[in-house]
């Protein structure tokens, strides 16, 4: 065998075993990870009172959603972490206050619901402030169907609502009738 040849050879199985990674080796193969609009506003009212905004305890807001995923190196399978960062406000006269706020991740694919997961985040406010901010992860499997890629599939994130906190939103102008 020539010298010249002999490092083609390396560099070239070096090449195929690096296209065996998964870890976001290609994040375009990924299913995209994004918040639900109409669900990323949870207004939290004092107990008993009615959805005014004088009675508004605190809001919750989902700020941002970005994921990574692992797969197979078939991509039938992939596994995807969700990170969400919220945000609560409330007056700046509070005292301190701890709150597990529920939320969920949903699996979709071509408009259709495949799973719904439900998660908690811990959001606290140190005394007088008025914004607290949290940082959680959400994780899930997705098989893909026959002829489908990871990247057929979306992952959404959004905060439960009532219908009295979905007509709240839209009284305030925050979704559009």
């Amino acid at each position: 065998m020539k010298p010249a040849v002999l490092p083609l050879l390396v560099l070239a199985a070096v090449t195929l075993l690096t296209g065996c990674a998964s870890k976001s080796s290609k994040p375009a193969f990924c299913p995209g990870v994004a918040v639900l609009a109409d669900a990323s506003h949870q207004p939290m009212f004092r107990q008993g009172m009615t959805p005014d905004p004088g009675n508004v305890l605190y809001t919750m807001d989902i700020v941002n959603a970005k994921g990574e995923c692992d797969y197979d190196k078939k991509g039938r399978e992939a596994d995807v972490t969700a990170t969400v960062h919220f945000r609560a406000t409330r007056a700046p006269t509070g005292e301190a206050a701890r709150y597990n706020v529920p939320y969920f991740i949903v699996v979709t694919q071509g408009g259709r619901i495949l799973n719904k997961i439900d998660f908690k985040v811990e959001i606290d406010f140190e005394p007088g402030s008025a914004v607290a901010d949290a940082e959680d992860s959400a994780s899930t499997h997705i098989t893909t169907e026959e002829g489908k890629k990871p990247y057929d599939y979306q992952i959404l994130a959004g905060l439960p609502l009532s219908k009295e906190q979905l007509d709240y939103n839209r009284t305030i102008g925050r979704y559009g009738q």
